[in-house]
This record gives structure tokens, C-alpha cells and sequence, in this order.
């Protein structure tokens, strides 16, 4: 495969969608990223907490999935 095909590949509109999607839950990876030391750091103030416990493992299933979706965009556009 030359370079020249996959130079042309970056205007094909799917790989544009693709890069897209990509971006977006790079966003989205980075905000609950974000979320998440925030919450487990309230969560070390006050351990006993159970609303703070349960927002933390609420957090971190949400970065769980878009890290799924997110290594399952990337590997559409390998």
C-alpha cells in the first residue's frame, strides 16, 4: 500500500465520520476523566459518603464504556 492511498484516505467521507466519532469521545473521555478525580476526591474527604461512592462507580462505568467505544472507533479507522 503506498503512502499516496492513505494521504487520499483523509478526505474519503467515512473516514471523516470516523475521525469525528473519534474526536467526540476523546472529548467525552477527557470531560468524565475530569468528573471522576473530582468525585474520588470529594469521595477521600468523606469516605462514608454513599451518594459520593456511587456517583465515583457511576463515573467510572461511563469512562469504561466510552473507552470501549472509543478503541472501537480507532480500530474502524486503522
Amino acid at each position: 500500500m503506498s503512502m499516496e492511498f492513505l494521504d487520499d484516505t483523509d478526505d474519503w467521507p467515512e473516514y471523516k465520520i470516523i475521525k469525528n466519532d473519534i474526536h467526540r469521545l476523546e472529548q467525552e473521555h477527557l470531560e468524565f476523566t475530569k468528573k471522576l478525580q473530582e468525585a474520588e476526591s470529594d469521595l477521600r474527604v468523606d469516605m462514608t459518603n454513599e451518594e459520593l461512592k456511587t456517583k465515583a462507580n457511576q463515573l467510572k462505568k461511563k469512562l469504561q464504556a466510552i473507552e470501549k467505544r472509543l478503541n472501537e472507533s480507532l480500530n474502524l479507522y486503522r
